[in-house]
């Protein structure tokens, strides 16, 4: 693999003291999970990204969302964003490698979102059956 080919991304914001409804507004989107974690007043949220055309989704997360989240983690009402893109791992696979467009992640980084690379060893073939 030598394209950007993620099998799943997701946004992952921990400390987060606002309400889900407040979350989804501001970030003009609908969040996936949203759970309380240890802290008190503190949550876990969680957007999941569409990987059919992962770049366009990504830079339109940034356009629509990134201001916001820049914002909420400067005023600390988010604790951390975190970007998890999730790459595939055949079990018969002998090496590795995956692109990231310089602009995409530009556009992500631009706003103190992180970039964490998963790989999961899988079979996809197996699992599109």
């Amino acid at each position: 693999m030598s394209g950007f080919e993620p099998f799943a991304m997701a946004l992952r914001l921990s400390g987060v003291t606002l309400t889900q409804h407040d979350l989804d507004v501001a970030l003009k989107q609908l969040t996936g999970r949203f759970e309380p974690e240890d802290a008190e007043n503190s949550h876990y949220a969680q957007v999941d990204v569409d990987v059919k055309n992962p770049v366009r989704a990504l830079l339109e997360l940034a356009e629509r969302s990134g201001p916001t989240i820049a914002a909420m983690l400067e005023d600390r009402r988010i604790g951390k964003a975190v970007l998890d893109i999730a790459f595939d791992y055949p079990e018969d696979g002998e090496a590795m490698s995956a692109r990231l467009p310089a602009h995409m992640a530009a556009a992500i980084a631009a706003y103190g979102i992180d970039i964490e690379i998963s790989v999961y060893l899988t079979d996809v073939e197996d699992d599109e059956e």
